[in-house]
């Protein structure tokens, strides 16, 4: 078991909007939110705002802990609606815009939002989802236009760290969506211990491409950099490319980026694009000074000697972060090569969300690095449990599954496989849960697809899974037992069609039909190892 002394980081009596108020006092001058193309708001434009979405939520009489649903593309609005709706004494529920509109409603109908804050693009969404959810479409605001902006200061209701602050689904489509409940505790000791594991870093310029919806984005791509003075730029529209990402951190000269590994890798394709696209003898010279910079220890002489590769970023690029899936140790040795460290991190929704993280200070490849300040994490039968400040309060309405997930002792069980070594820093080895994590971070229940095809009559079974692809990272497939009476139906076009309303990240990419029965266990579950086993050998036998 290992953990970390935060005390000294964490004023007891300063509650997040407070402390973070200070922060936006302190850097009022300096650009806070950018969004490309389009404008930027400063910091003490950027409180300004804040307090004018909670004085029209107050005003529209919003009481203290209603809920507010948020439905928006990453952007400036996003921020602000969201702490402005903190501020205002709401519990927030950011919603993925990638889910599908039956599976917001599913959400909409759980959580019971007493307003719904949507961007202009997902108004109808909104508004549709609302409906079908029995949610007057009246209650649905929006974010974008200026009209839920209000002249005047009203005095906001007093937060304290044992307030809900966020309510954070995991899933959606299935009957018992699960809420993960997050306390202005949570997200102050993220903020603080987050910032203390990274130490000052100067003045930081961060390009935002998570969804902001999610805990890893809205920490360490929001909350956090606010939190240190940093700029924060938002592409215009949610579809990124690689050369529109390389535009933005050159011109805005970005030194930060919090990503996941299917972007690093991304990046690292670009890179070797570059090269590809040079004469022979500006190959042969990056071929010699990567096998030199191999054997440099120096991170600065490193960049030196890739300067006119990393220019193609900006030239200020430095921070690295990853989270959300495995990162492959070619893409962190090709940075590394480069003078560019990943800093990997580790955490779920119900642990606000990191538990660990490599810093500049604390950096081990291969590792997920060392808990956080305040954060405690021992290894019980394998499994990586955790306690500390950044723990969940639990699920929304599921007293249930919030003591399943608890030990007797108190620790949360993270349902991942993993170790410490010697000197602290944890590996994550494996999953003891059937869920898939895709390449970008996003997990895919498999219950919670099956569910959605158990009733096609041309299935007699059907089985989800993850499985690997060529880049080493789970990919969703689906093994399907036709009926009898199965006809002419083809699988893998029944299921696209049955998935159409559920998001795109979800949906099988590979469907396999098998013509015998799924094997399971005594109590009728799938053996997903051997039907894994199963599919390498048909696909092998397919090459």
């Amino acid at each position: 078991m290992i953990g970390n002394d935060t005390d000294h980081l964490i004023p007891h009596d300063l509650d997040l909007l407070s402390f973070l108020d200070g922060r936006f006092a302190r850097f009022a001058g300096a650009p806070a939110l950018r969004l490309e193309g389009s404008f930027e708001l400063s910091y003490d434009q950027l409180r300004a705002q804040i307090v004018a979405v909670s004085s029209r939520l107050i005003a529209r009489g919003l009481s203290t802990n209603a809920r507010v649903a948020l439905l928006s593309e990453n952007r400036p609005e996003w921020s602000i609606a969201m702490l402005g709706a903190l501020r205002a004494g709401a519990m927030v529920v950011p919603l993925d815009t990638k889910l599908g509109t039956s599976e917001i409603t599913t959400l909409l109908a759980h959580a019971k939002p007493r307003v719904i804050l949507a961007s202009t693009a997902q108004r109808a969404r909104a508004i549709e989802a609302a409906r079908a959810a029995g949610i007057g479409s009246d209650r649905v605001l929006i974010i974008d236009d200026g009209s839920i902006t209000s002249a005047g200061d009203i005095a906001p209701p007093v937060r304290t760290h044992d307030d809900v602050a966020l309510i954070v689904y995991t899933s959606g489509t299935t009957g018992s969506p699960k809420g993960v409940t997050i306390t202005f505790g949570n997200l102050m000791h993220q903020v603080r211990a987050v910032g203390a594991a990274i130490g000052p870093q100067g003045r930081e310029r961060f390009l935002s491409v998570l969804p902001l919806c999610h805990l890893y984005e809205l920490i360490c791509g929001l909350l956090v950099p606010l939190s240190r003075g940093a700029t924060i730029s938002y592409p215009a529209g949610e579809t990124l490319l690689p050369a529109e990402l390389s535009r933005i951190m050159r011109e805005r000269k970005i030194t930060s980026l919090v990503g996941v590994p299917l972007l690093y890798r991304a990046l690292s394709r670009g890179i070797d694009a570059e090269v590809k696209r040079a004469s022979r003898g500006a190959r042969i010279f990056v071929a010699m000074i990567s096998a030199i910079a191999a054997v440099i220890p120096l991170e600065k002489l490193r960049r030196a000697i890739h300067r006119p590769i990393l220019k193609s970023f900006g030239g200020a690029l430095h921070q690295l972060y990853a989270g959300g899936a495995p990162l492959d140790p070619e893409v962190a040795k090709r940075f590394e090569r480069m003078g560019l460290r990943i800093f990997q991190g580790y955490g779920l929704s119900e642990t606000s969300p990191v538990i660990a993280t490599c810093t500049p200070r604390a950096y081990r490849r291969g590792s997920v690095g060392r808990p956080l300040p305040g954060v405690e994490v021992r290894i019980a039968d394998g499994e990586i449990q955790t306690r500390g400040p950044n723990v969940m309060r639990g699920y929304l309405d599921r007293a249930d599954l919030t003591k399943d997930v608890f030990t007797r002792d108190g620790w949360f069980k993270t349902g991942d496989l993993g170790h410490l070594d010697d000197d602290g820093y944890l590996h994550v080895t494996g999953r003891a849960k059937d869920v898939i994590v895709l390449g970008g971070g996003k997990k895919v229940y498999p219950d919670e697809v099956e569910l959605l095809l158990a009733d096609h009559p041309g299935f007699a079974e059907v089985c989800v899974l993850g499985v690997p692809n060529r880049h080493g990272h789970e990919e969703v497939c689906a093994v399907v037992v036709p009926a009898a009476a199965q006809g002419e139906a083809d699988p893998e076009e029944e299921i696209a069609r049955m998935l159409e309303g559920v998001a795109a990240f979800k949906r099988p990419t590979r469907v396999l039909v098998r013509r015998e029965p799924i094997p399971r266990t005594t109590t009728r579950k799938a053996k997903r190892q051997a039907l894994a086993a199963w599919i390498t050998n048909d696909l092998e036998q397919a090459a």
